[in-house]
C-alpha cells in the first residue's frame, strides 16, 4: 500500500448511529454540482454532474463514509468504491493473505455462496444501519461473464419518509449498488452511488 492510500481504522458502533428521522433541504453546496448543457433542440437545460467517486479499501472507513455523507446531509449524492477481501475469506486464511486458496474466486460454488450471504445479510444491513434510512434493494440481478460475476441491486423507493416530506424538500433519489468478483481471486468490489432524481 502506497503512503497516498493509507487507511485509518474507524470504529464504529452501531448502537449508537443514529437514524435519520426527517428530511432537510438540499445543501446549497449542491448548487456547484450544476452543469448547463444544450439539447438538440437548442434549449438549455441545467444537469446535475455525477458525484465525486470516493475509493476505499477498508470496510469500515466505507461504511464511515456512508455515516458521514448522512451527517453532512449529502445522503442523496455520494459514490463510493471499496475493493476490499471480504471477512470469510479472511477469516478462513487467518487474516494472512498468503494462505488465500487458488480456489477462493467466483469459479467457487461456495465462494458464490458465501459473498451472496455476506451481501444480503451483512454488507447491505451495515450499510442501511449507517445511512440512517431504509434501504430496499430487493432481489436485485445477477450477471456472469467468464471472468467477472455482479451481483446489481437498485432502490427507488421513498427510503421510509413520507411522500410529502420527499416533495416538501425535492429529495428524491436512486440508491444503485453493484457487487463484483472475478475468475482470479478473492478480492471483491463494491460500487456504491446514490443520484437524485
Amino acid at each position: 500500500m502506497t503512503k497516498s492510500k493509507k487507511t485509518q481504522k474507524i470504529d464504529l458502533n452501531f448502537d449508537n448511529i443514529e437514524k435519520l428521522e426527517h428530511l432537510k433541504p438540499v445543501p446549497k453546496l449542491r448548487s456547484s454540482s450544476i452543469t448547463s448543457i444544450e439539447s438538440e433542440d437548442g434549449s438549455i437545460k441545467e444537469v446535475l454532474k455525477a458525484p465525486p467517486k470516493k475509493e476505499f479499501e477498508d470496510i469500515m472507513a466505507f461504511e464511515s463514509y456512508i455515516r458521514d455523507e448522512t451527517w453532512d446531509n449529502d445522503f442523496d449524492y455520494c459514490h463510493a468504491h471499496l475493493t476490499y477481501y471480504p471477512p470469510f475469506v479472511m477469516k478462513e486464511c487467518h487474516e494472512n493473505l498468503d494462505k488465500i486458496k487458488p480456489t477462493m474466486n467466483k469459479n467457487s460454488r461456495k465462494f458464490r455462496r458465501n459473498l451472496q450471504h455476506h451481501i444480503k445479510r451483512h454488507l447491505m444491513v451495515d450499510m442501511e444501519r449507517c445511512s440512517g434510512f431504509q434501504m430496499d434493494f430487493g432481489k436485485g440481478s445477477i450477471e456472469e461473464t467468464p471472468k467477472l460475476m455482479t451481483w446489481k441491486f437498485q432502490d427507488e423507493g421513498d427510503h421510509g419518509f413520507p411522500s410529502e416530506e420527499n416533495d416538501m424538500y425535492n429529495r428524491h433519489w436512486r440508491l444503485e449498488l453493484q457487487v463484483k468478483c472475478n475468475n482470479e481471486n478473492p478480492l471483491v468490489e463494491v460500487d456504491y452511488m446514490a443520484v437524485p432524481v
